[in-house]
């Protein structure tokens, strides 16, 4: 199994270094995590690290933010109210260079604050609107969706960033309902240059629909099981919109001779032409963001991947793009693979692979028990465990997340086991 994941960084090897690139502060690397690779072996994987510089947001950028609240029948009482202190809360934060709509779904939407720059007087007018939310119908996440986007689209913010900010606490059932549509109208919402935050309250949402919502919308993904915490939450979100550095972000990938690009590991990915497109969360300062792409290579002496990132630059709106690439030997020898071994690179795969094993045990747990799905995760461990490459602290974390996913499919209701889990993937995939 070790052999099967060696697939950087040289060693005397002859090979020359990955090509890398930094643009506007932003670096991008990629690397197979060995400068040789088994010629045996056909799925190999290459570790993507964007990083980008610290205090690069110490001026913010202007925002502009939707936020939209369920406020179907389940959201009474307690979420209710929760719900509609954050929001005001959030408001509250912003400055008069800034904008804010509000807006309230159930069977239909409801524009509750209409678009306007965040002055004293707006924020009082739209903290009294928040207070006559009241819970009714079903629930139309599509409704609150599009007409987020619309009110954003009537920003008197030039430039900046733009994000909606989607509660939801039950599940999809009248608008656009479908799963697969859903995602679809959020990957175009985010095409125009508007990221989406989802944040799932409660036991009864669709963790998969708001999880591929945020996904494919360049947004960050929460799970609130308390909606007491979702002032927290919005405070968190709020602090990482105002250190948002780059926006529409696309990681554009381009194998080699023979080299096939299977999938980014836990991130949408489409196909346009010779071109895999990976969707990327907007970027904040002093962050790193790791991306595992999965290959197959069919090269007889060299593998090799180029990867581009490309953004725009919330400060001044400009277009940027850097380019690294990804070169590796093919060989037969095994011990060449392993005397070239990257730990860094070597661990984002780790982390990958155990993040597609807590989806896969989250299956299997739906549909066979908690033994079948525990198994899964015990195998992903002990593979793992056969990698002689990964940092204690990295491994460490690695079986924390293994463990907790397990004693919520042993001890939780499933509806929280397998939020909890997921949780548990999408943060190691990213």
């Amino acid at each position: 199994m070790v052999a099967a994941l060696l697939l950087t960084q040289s060693r005397g090897s002859g090979i020359a270094e990955p090509i890398a690139s930094s643009d506007g502060g932003i670096s991008l690397t990629a690397k197979f995590p060995s400068e040789k690779i088994l010629s045996s072996q056909t799925e190999q994987f290459v570790a993507v690290s964007i990083t980008t510089p610290a205090g690069a947001a110490q001026v913010r950028p202007p925002l502009s933010v939707a936020v939209v609240i369920d406020r179907s029948g389940s959201m009474s009482g307690a979420p209710m109210e929760h719900a509609k202190s954050a929001a005001a809360r959030l408001i509250g934060e912003l400055s008069p260079d800034d904008a804010f709509t509000v807006i309230s779904y159930s069977s239909g939407d409801e524009v509750v604050a209409p678009m306007t720059r965040a002055t004293p007087e707006a924020k009082s007018a739209a903290r009294a609107a928040i207070n006559r939310i009241y819970d009714d119908g079903g629930t139309c996440i599509s409704c609150g969706l599009t007409r987020g986007a619309a009110e954003l689209a009537r920003s008197p913010v030039t430039g900046g960033l733009q994000r909606i900010v989607l509660i939801s606490d039950g599940q999809a059932n009248e608008g656009i309902w479908d799963r697969t549509e859903l995602a679809q109208l959020a990957q175009t919402t985010a095409a125009r240059g508007v990221s989406i935050t989802a944040l799932g309250v409660g036991l009864d949402f669709d963790e998969v629909t708001m999880q591929r919502i945020a996904e494919v919308g360049r947004g960050r993904y929460y799970f609130v099981e308390d909606t007491a915490r979702l002032a927290q939450m919005f405070s968190r979100e709020l602090g990482g919109l105002t250190e948002t550095i780059a926006a529409d972000v696309r990681l554009l990938v381009d194998g080699g001779p023979g080299v096939r690009i299977v999938s980014a590991i836990g991130y949408p990915m489409v196909q346009q032409g010779d071109w895999s497109i990976v969707s990327i969360p907007d970027l904040r300062a002093g962050e790193t963001r790791k991306v595992v792409l999965r290959v197959t290579q069919a090269s007889p002496a060299l593998a090799q991947a180029t990867v581009q990132l490309a953004w725009r630059e919330v400060s001044d709106g400009a277009a940027r793009r850097s380019t690294a690439e990804a070169r590796a030997e093919v060989t037969d020898a095994s011990g060449e693979v392993t005397a070239t071994v990257d730990r860094a690179a070597m661990q984002a795969v780790e982390e990958a692979l155990a993040s597609e094993a807590l989806e896969r045990a989250t299956t299997v747990y739906e549909t066979q028990g908690y033994d079948a799905a525990k198994q899964v995760l015990q195998e992903r461990i002990d593979q793992m465990n056969g990698n002689g490459f990964v940092a204690p602290a990295a491994r460490a974390r690695i079986e924390a997340a293994a463990t907790e996913a397990a004693d919520s499919f042993r001890a939780e209701p499933a509806a929280k086991a397998k939020k909890v889990s997921r949780v548990k993937a999408y943060e190691l995939a990213h």
